[in-house]
């Protein structure tokens, strides 16, 4: 009995003791636990930063895809310089090719030429040859009608 009496006496000082050493470990985890969210929550911030990051990236991305499909740019007319001008050189041989198969305007030749006098004697006349000469449109290989 002796034992459970001493102990029944000392029991406040036993839950002091206690007491006191609970209180430390519980500023000990208080300490602990504090000191991890600080570091936790320092993590949590940082990745929250990054979150803001990405998300302010992609919204940008987002308007500038939607301001493109309202309003699309103009197209470039760069093109159009180079298309005009094969349009200008496809006119430009056409009319080559059209006016040099027209006949020339030439007036018509002489038929008869006057003769001179040969050595042969006096007053001899040279004949206008037995064909006409033909006319320019015909050396083209156009018909005159």
């Amino acid at each position: 009995m002796m034992a459970s009496m001493r102990t029944t006496r000392n029991a406040p000082d036993h839950l002091a003791a206690i007491g006191g050493s609970l209180g430390e470990l519980a500023s000990d985890a208080v300490a602990d636990v504090r000191d991890r969210v600080e570091v936790g929550g320092g993590a949590v911030a940082e990745g929250a930063r990054r979150l803001a990051e990405v998300a302010a990236e992609a919204l940008t991305e987002v308007r500038q895809e939607l301001a493109s499909r309202i309003e699309p740019e103009p197209p470039s007319r760069k093109w159009r310089w180079f298309v005009a001008g094969g349009i200008a050189a496809a006119v430009a041989v056409g009319l080559w090719a059209v006016l040099s198969r027209r006949p020339q305007q030439v007036d018509e030749p002489v038929r008869a030429v006057p003769g001179t006098p040969t050595a042969g004697g006096e007053g001899a006349t040279q004949a206008a040859p037995a064909t006409p000469t033909p006319s320019a449109a015909a050396r083209n290989g156009h018909s005159s009608s």
